[in-house]
């Protein structure tokens, strides 16, 4: 029988996690960490006996790996991570400039709710306080829990969906971004939020999103 596992995740406090959930999390680590590359193949055998679960279970995993586009299935020759080229990459670049300005857009209309400056404040922080460079998936917690604060702060639960799915596609890289610009550009997007002119809260995120591209992007394969 499979396992579930208490997972403790920031602000919510512990909760209970399937197995899939847990194989779904630690494919995605290993992406940012390089021990999943794209083009590898994910062969079913092999995941039970790593994470010692059922053939349904890493069905579910991939299923939903799939679903979020990590994954590809190719028939009767399994599944594997997901190649992305980079008129794929110009492609969620460009849904991901609209999608976030709109999250920092709204995040600064309701900027004054109660709790939303200190919130957004203290996830910057955490931010700019990150000093292992080595460790990329400590600095992508960061980032995630800085969105989800953002995504919480604008009133916009349909974000909270497409955003992850458009980030997930792009840690396969290595972190590109200078970390002075990377730090000055969530700096910037989080001034902008807290200055509540949400015009110019969705043009600082926006430009935040081309500076990423205009470093990520030579990366992808043509």
């Amino acid at each position: 029988m499979d396992k579930t596992r208490r997972d403790k995740d920031g602000d919510k406090g512990a909760t209970t996690v399937s197995s899939s959930t847990v194989i779904v999390r630690d494919i995605v680590r290993g992406l940012y960490e390089g021990r999943y590359v794209a083009g590898q193949r994910l062969v079913e055998p092999d995941l039970m006996q790593h994470y010692s679960v059922s053939r349904s279970t890493v069905r579910e995993a991939l299923k939903q790996l799939t679903s979020d586009g990590i994954v590809v299935s190719h028939p009767y020759r399994g599944a594997s991570i997901r190649r992305m080229t980079r008129h794929d990459a110009e492609n969620n670049f460009a849904i991901m400039e609209v999608v976030l300005g709109l999250a920092a857009r709204q995040a600064a209309q309701h900027i004054d709710a109660p709790g939303a400056r200190e919130k957004l404040q203290a996830h910057f922080d955490a931010i700019a306080a990150h000093e292992d460079l080595s460790d990329r998936f400590d600095f992508i917690r960061r980032r995630d829990r800085y969105f989800r604060a953002l995504i919480e702060i604008s009133g916009n639960p349909e974000l909270a969906t497409l955003l992850p799915r458009l980030q997930v596609h792009l840690i396969r890289n290595r972190l590109a971004v200078p970390v002075k610009e990377r730090v000055e550009g969530y700096r910037k997007m989080t001034q902008a939020i807290l200055s509540g002119d949400g015009a110019k809260a969705e043009k600082t995120a926006r430009a935040y999103v081309l500076m990423t591209a205009s470093y990520l992007l030579p990366h992808f394969p043509e």
